[in-house]
């Protein structure tokens, strides 16, 4: 689906920091397609069919990782909200070329994001189709407090969301439209696994894309496990990054069309 602007307060834009983004170019490009293209602002975009589908940008001698971007009017006033919010702010705003404006912070339960204002660029081009990201998630181990942070910060309200029947999950809402989702760090991960936004990427086939993955370098951490949804397989790119492949059941697949 292609899309051409965002509403404030709504993930718009994904970027890969990858410690080698070459190899990160080679593997999305053999995963699913993606080419590359030089942005103004020095960092790399990958494309589908000439649209836009995320970022990549260099980060040597950082863990790899997807990074998820809200849109909004006014930086520096997100900015000021994240202090108040409790959250940490790790790169003020700063102008990213003609593109736009762009920042980093850390919630008050330690996931990384970022806020977006749009210059030339609105963000992400294309999304819910395959091989385009389709959604993007919170994973936090204390859910009233992400709930207060999100709420002060972008007017979010949480809702009980469905990823299967034994999973509590929930759903962000911004003026009546649902924007992400949030799911509470359970016994399944590894001690020590800090609060971190998720990236999940639509695909076709699960267990085709798990094998392709491994030729390609990639590591499978868990699955392809049933969200009740659909089939999803958590994943590590070459570089370490993680992000999940997600193939939908048909009858939601063909809502998205």
């Amino acid at each position: 689906m292609r899309v051409r602007g965002y509403a404030p307060a709504t993930p718009c834009w994904t970027v890969l920091t990858s410690a080698d983004p070459g190899a990160s170019a080679d593997f999305y490009g053999g995963l699913f397609g993606w080419q590359t293209a030089a942005a103004d602002d020095g960092t790399t975009t990958f494309l589908l069919r000439d649209l836009a589908v995320a970022g990549l940008a260099a980060a040597p001698g950082r863990p790899s990782a997807w990074l998820t971007y809200v849109s909004t009017e006014d930086i520096e006033a997100t900015a000021g909200l994240v202090g108040d919010a409790g959250g940490t702010v790790l790169l003020p705003p700063t102008q990213a070329g003609t593109r736009g404006r762009t920042s980093l912070f850390a919630d008050a339960t330690g996931a990384v994001f970022g806020a977006w204002q749009r210059g030339t660029f609105a963000g992400t081009q294309v999304v819910n189709e395959s091989n385009t990201i389709c959604w993007s998630e919170v994973v936090t181990p204390d859910v009233p407090a992400a709930v207060s942070f999100y709420g002060k910060v972008f007017g979010w309200t949480e809702r009980a969301g469905s990823a299967g029947a034994h999973q509590e999950y929930h759903e962000w809402v911004a003026t009546n439209r649902v924007v992400g989702g949030m799911s509470p760090m359970g016994a399944m991960y590894p001690p020590g696994t800090p609060a971190h936004w998720r990236t999940i990427i639509l695909v076709d086939d699960c267990a085709a894309i798990v094998a392709r993955a491994g030729e390609l370098g990639g590591r499978l951490v868990a699955g392809p496990v049933d969200a009740g949804i659909g089939q999803g397989a958590f994943l590590l790119d070459p570089t370490g990054a993680a992000f999940l492949a997600f193939e939908l059941i048909p009858e939601l697949r063909d809502t998205m069309a």
